[in-house]
């Protein structure tokens, strides 16, 4: 009879578990795919990002984030493609209307998010650890490896936390 009752016991907070696991990305889901999307409102790399002249940088916006940059606004749509709406200060070769940037898909748990970071301008999907995600932010954290080309920072591996906040 023990056994009985350690046995339903035992399946039912395995059930609820996996319940609440399931709902947490729901919500997360809705919160992620927000109708007027999202913009960034803080960019930093704790550690120091290097910049190609030796200066040592902890918030993006101070040269790595281009000014064009900074009003852009990311969605992510429920059809599972992230899209960018360019904001009024349009960056060079940058059209001048919604355009799908990739794919993006959040990990069972929530605690992983796929998608493209737009200040990159390449197609790869980057995993970000989800830091944050409620309805009025959007917190990611970015492990950044630079290695020997054309850029603006020395190679070196460094650590991105991205906090966006809802598009008006």
């Amino acid at each position: 009879m023990k056994k009985s009752i350690l046995s339903i016991f035992a399946i039912a907070m395995v059930a609820i578990l996996g319940l609440t696991s399931c709902d947490k990305q729901k919500t997360q889901e809705a919160f992620l795919t927000r109708e007027k999307g999202w913009t960034l409102d803080v960019a930093e790399c704790p550690g120091g990002l290097v910049m190609d002249n030796d200066a040592t940088i902890t918030n993006l916006f101070d040269g790595y984030v281009w000014d064009c940059e900074k009003d852009d606004v990311i969605k992510f749509n429920a059809d599972g493609y992230e899209y960018l709406n360019p904001g009024t200060e349009l960056c060079e070769d940058q059209a001048s209307q919604e355009q799908p940037i990739g794919k993006w898909a959040l990990d069972v748990d929530g605690d992983v998010l796929d998608m493209q970071i737009p200040f990159f301008y390449d197609e790869e999907v980057e995993s970000c650890t989800v830091l944050n995600l409620v309805k009025d932010e959007l917190k990611v954290q970015y492990v950044y490896t630079q290695t020997d080309g054309p850029a603006k920072t020395k190679p070196g591996t460094y650590t991105f936390i991205l906090t966006y906040v809802p598009a008006k």
